[in-house]
């Protein structure tokens, strides 16, 4: 892994907390457009009980997830990770968020529909294709001495495949194990082993188990090695980030908060069989919503990338044409009645007229901010802070802004006067002319948008 860059908490309390994390099913995931996720919700819950803004970067090649937080890439790696003494040479573990044991995953029968769920059906169509070499076996294998000359898949970055080269010197005899390369999630083989691509694959318990709710056809023993702990990383060198995780953990670890995120994505399998077969696992899929094509085609009008515009349409709705707000605003960019008229919506709950419309009024903005704010990025912020206030609000935390020595064309100290106007004696400013505002409302809106836009560009296809 190389070694690590000179970056600990107090850098990381100056700037971001960067999460190097796998994406799958129960780890860190997109699903209905939400970023979710066991790990990711923890390492959230810490980032914001320190006070510390976070970024979670997906890495798909698990074999280089070391090297890169040593690069300073990232900051802590969230992927389901086993300390091994073997990896303690290169980064430190905190404190275990879970113990699970290593189980085998094989077949119990071939597959049938029954077997495999419908969103999966593709896979019988390969069976026919699947070498005799890789049928199933009529002996199932019930204690690890049985391994003897069966093959065993395993990912290059697994944490097991020490243990079962150690397993098989002490007591199985001849295991033939196939390590895959490239970005290939313990889910995928499971996947495999279901359709009787492979013959065996090894597991964490808790993973098998949720997987095995899934794929009715395959059996998940036997257990293959005692208890162990599943757990974060860091740099060796990032002593008090690790003494700051280690103590989080230990404080909320037996908390309700906790078990319910663990029970959450590790025990409810219904939960998981939803994810699973939905449509809008977008890191399976690569679909957000039932709107994408809708979203892709106007946002082209105005020059954004589409999955700017959906995450401002979940934002605004969850993606629910439906959806109606107290103030009255509707459909799936929650346009008010007024804005819609202006921009030609005749039927707000129509999606496409709805869109169209919103892309309408957001073309309006970036053409009234165009001369103001020159910088692309900037304007956006501004723009989107605009569709959820009113231009005119945040024109009087610009004027507050000027007022007070701050520069007037950065959102960052216009934020800060936004939340201001909630307050009398700043809303009364002889520079304000459109009073009070919940000012809280456009800087989260504007943060919560750009955050969610960071994690759609990571799962779904520009």
């Amino acid at each position: 892994p190389g070694s690590p860059v000179d970056r600990d908490l107090a850098d990381i309390r100056e700037d971001t907390l960067v999460v190097l994390a796998a994406f799958n099913t129960t780890s860190y995931f997109l699903y209905r457009g939400e970023p979710m996720g066991f790990e990711y919700e923890l390492l959230r819950s810490f980032a914001r009980d320190n006070d510390i803004p976070m970024k979670t970067v997906v890495v798909r090649d698990l074999d280089s997830l070391f090297h890169k937080l040593n690069r300073g890439d990232g900051d802590v790696a969230a992927a389901r990770l086993i300390p091994t003494v073997m990896d303690s040479g290169n980064v430190r573990f905190t404190r275990t968020l879970y113990d699970t044991r290593p189980v085998l995953i094989q077949q119990a029968h071939a597959p049938t529909r029954e077997d495999i769920p419908e969103a999966v059906d593709t896979l019988l169509d390969t069976i026919d294709a699947v070498p005799d070499s890789l049928s199933l076996r009529a002996r199932l294998v019930s204690r690890p001495g049985q391994l003897d000359g069966r093959r065993v898949t395993l990912p290059t970055s697994s944490q097991y495949l020490a243990g079962l080269r150690e397993l098989t010197v002490l007591e199985t005899g001849d295991v033939e194990v196939v390590e895959v390369e490239g970005d290939v999630s313990i889910e995928t083989l499971l996947r495999r082993v279901a359709a009787g691509e492979i013959e065996l694959t090894i597991s964490q318990e808790n993973i098998a188990r949720l997987r095995g709710s899934y794929f009715t056809n395959i059996t998940v023993r036997p257990v293959l090695g005692p208890d162990h702990g599943v757990a974060w990383a860091v740099r060796s060198n990032a002593g008090e980030l690790r003494q700051a995780l280690d103590a989080w953990i230990a404080e909320n670890r037996d908390t309700a908060r906790f078990q319910a995120l663990y029970d959450k994505y590790m025990i409810d399998r219904r939960g998981y069989q939803e994810r699973v077969a939905s449509e809008y696992l977008t890191s399976e899929t690569g679909r957000l919503s039932d709107y994408d094509d809708l979203l892709q085609q106007h946002a082209r009008k105005i020059g954004w990338d589409w999955r700017l515009l959906a995450s401002q349409a979940y934002q605004e709705s969850r993606f629910d044409p439906d959806a109606r707000s107290w103030a009255g605003a509707m459909g799936l960019l929650q346009l008010m009645p007024r804005t819609a008229r202006e921009f030609g919506v005749t039927n707000p709950d129509d999606p496409a007229d709805n869109v169209a419309g919103a892309v309408a009024f957001l073309e309006w903005l970036e053409e009234q901010w165009g001369n103001d704010i020159p910088d692309p990025d900037e304007r956006l912020r501004f723009v989107l802070a605009s569709y959820n206030a009113g231009r005119g609000h945040v024109q009087d935390a610009q004027r507050l802004a000027e007022k007070h020595g701050d520069n007037p064309d950065r959102w960052e100290d216009v934020a800060h006067w936004m939340l201001q106007l909630s307050k009398r004696e700043y809303y009364n400013d002889p520079v304000v002319r459109y009073g009070f505002v919940r000012g809280l409302e456009p800087v989260t809106y504007v943060a919560l948008i750009l955050d969610r836009f960071a994690h759609y560009r990571q799962f779904v296809t520009a």
